[in-house]
């Protein structure tokens, strides 16, 4: 049995001022809807990953809340941090896969959301720090930018890599956004602007941006997707994985061992390698990581990551180039996050892992324009947090 996805859906990201949450909710899950040939009333199920309404809007309890503004009597909501979504996805999956061993054809909405520019920028820093270890990062004062800085400093001492490297992750992923009309900054960036230190030896536009923004997906099996007409992508399979939350347990400091872990999971249950994918969304939320999560998928060995990015140089003539633009790897293009990823499209954090599955399952289905790169097999790597959880999905025609 084949899951589905049958309608995709998401808002512009970034500083959106005239909507509330429940607008962008609302918003991108109509949108889904639309696309899949179904109403709000076929939906069995949802599935809401959001990091913290708690403290960016003051709500908890969540779930009767969506019952309120899209009528879907059944609604579970989950937390992982940066990964709330894809956790919500995986669940969804699991229930479409249940139900239909029952005999019941079920259709689930998953929607990833998140509000944060209404706070100020020291603010939302904090509350994202709440994601890390509070016993010992959060209380010696680490933010997520200090983490990823201590990342990037030690990936550099270790390696052959150097900053220009970090910085050609954020200039090829902000060219790409130019295409992407729901992206936060369509404009593109060279490396005389990398001059903002925030934690050395990232610098500004090493970070990815606060943000606002919701995506929604809507599942179903693939026996039933054919019924209803509806155009389809399969969600081939899709795994967690999770490891410490904090950088100072973590058994090899540079390697996303949760990562590492949901890819391996998935390419053996799928007979893949990672040679086999054309295109994957990773988790950008730091050029660093860009860099980590490829070699956690298995593009590259350990240490070695930076060498694909290489493969763009020279690095002054990135914005010369035909959006989107790709890695190569022993010869064959790879596209890594065409929709500008994190760090061009913007990063709500309860919406990105939903985010990054709507851009893989549109650029299956042709539905990118100018961006579509007319892949086979996609793929998405969501972190949360410096990796204490990670998700990894392939998709297919």
């Amino acid at each position: 049995m084949t899951v589905a996805i049958i309608g995709t859906g998401i808002t512009k990201f970034g500083e959106l001022w005239d909507k509330n949450w429940e607008d962008l909710v609302f918003e991108s899950s109509l949108d889904a809807v639309k696309n899949s040939n179904i109403e709000f009333e076929d939906i069995n199920s949802c599935y809401v990953g959001n990091m913290n309404l708690s403290r960016f809007g003051g709500q908890d309890h969540i779930a009767p809340r969506i019952t309120e503004i899209l009528g879907i009597n059944k609604v579970i909501r989950t937390e992982a941090a940066c990964a709330s979504s894809s956790i919500a996805l995986k669940l969804a999956k699991d229930e479409i896969e249940l139900s239909s061993l029952k005999g019941e054809e079920k259709i689930a909405l998953v929607i990833g959301f998140e509000k944060m520019t209404d706070r100020v920028v020291g603010e939302t820093t904090s509350i994202l720090a709440g994601a890390s270890h509070f016993d010992t990062e959060v209380i010696n004062g680490a933010t997520f930018p200090s983490l990823y800085a201590l990342l990037a400093a030690r990936y550099l001492h270790e390696t052959g890599a150097n900053e220009e490297d970090l910085h050609a992750v954020g200039i090829k992923n902000h060219k790409n956004a130019m295409l992407n009309e729901k992206a936060m900054f369509r404009k593109e960036i060279n490396l005389e602007d990398f001059k903002i230190n925030i934690a050395s030896p990232l610098k500004l536009f090493d970070c990815s941006p606060i943000s606002d923004g919701s995506a929604s997906l809507v599942l179903t099996t693939e026996k039933y997707a054919k019924e209803l007409g509806a155009d389809y992508v399969k969600l081939e399979d899709i795994e967690i994985g999770t490891s410490s939350i904090s950088l100072a347990k973590r058994k090899e400091l540079l390697v996303l061992d949760s990562a590492k872990r949901a890819s391996e999971s998935v390419y053996k249950k799928l007979n893949l390698k990672p040679k086999d994918i054309d295109l994957i969304e990773v988790h950008d939320c730091f050029t660093i990581n860009e860099i980590l999560c490829l070699e956690a998928a298995g593009f590259a060995k350990k240490l070695e990551g930076y060498k694909i990015i290489r493969s763009l140089m020279p690095y002054e003539n990135i914005n010369k180039r035909d959006a989107p633009i790709p890695y190569l790897i022993d010869g064959k293009e790879l596209f890594v996050n065409t929709s500008g990823g994190l760090k061009a499209k913007g990063h709500p954090v309860g919406a990105t892992g939903a985010a990054q599955v709507v851009e893989v399952v549109n650029q299956l289905l042709g539905r990118c324009g100018k961006r579509n790169v007319n892949p086979e097999i996609g793929a998405t790597l969501n972190i949360g947090g410096t990796g204490g959880t990670a998700t990894f999905s392939v998709l297919s025609k």
